[in-house]
């Protein structure tokens, strides 16, 4: 019984650490779900619509494509009056990067289902994560949480 008390003691002592630090990012549960709903929308479209490394070879194709894909995404997302800033913003930068990196330039047949999963669980809210993990979930969310414009 001792052990099972320490591991609930141990998950409520993380749960109250993640809480903490939502808290102290101004996290919000909803815009993480809404983040994750971009960037998952836009790796989908970026694997459907890639015509693979010999078609788009050069990082400038590469480049023409991820903008085109980022462009498609806002454009569905101001269809639901929900705007993200244009592809000039820090968000199409930072992402432009890790996809260029994680994505284009990577020579495995599961990179979209990697991709997917790692951004699946960085933006699940209630999943446990290592501080690095931590981090990397809030320069994403920061980045979005600027890059989101309201409408009234």
């Amino acid at each position: 019984m001792d052990k099972k008390k320490n591991e609930g003691l141990l998950i409520e002592k993380y749960l109250e650490k993640m809480n903490i630090w939502y808290r102290t990012n101004n996290i919000i549960h909803e815009k993480s779900e809404l983040y994750y709903d971009f960037i998952s929308s836009l790796l989908v479209l970026i694997d459907q619509t890639y015509l693979g490394p010999d078609a788009v070879c050069t990082k400038e194709d590469m480049a023409n494509h991820f903008t085109w894909c980022f462009n498609q995404i806002r454009l569905n997302f101001a269809h639901e009056r929900i705007i993200f800033s244009p592809a000039s913003t820090t968000s199409y930068g930072y992402l432009w990067y890790f996809i260029y990196r994680g994505y284009y330039i990577i020579n495995t047949d599961d990179k979209f289902n990697i991709l997917l999963e790692y951004f699946k669980y960085l933006f699940n809210y209630n999943m446990f994560k290592t501080d690095p993990e931590l981090e990397s979930f809030t320069d994403f969310y920061k980045i979005f949480d600027q890059n989101l414009k309201t409408i009234n």
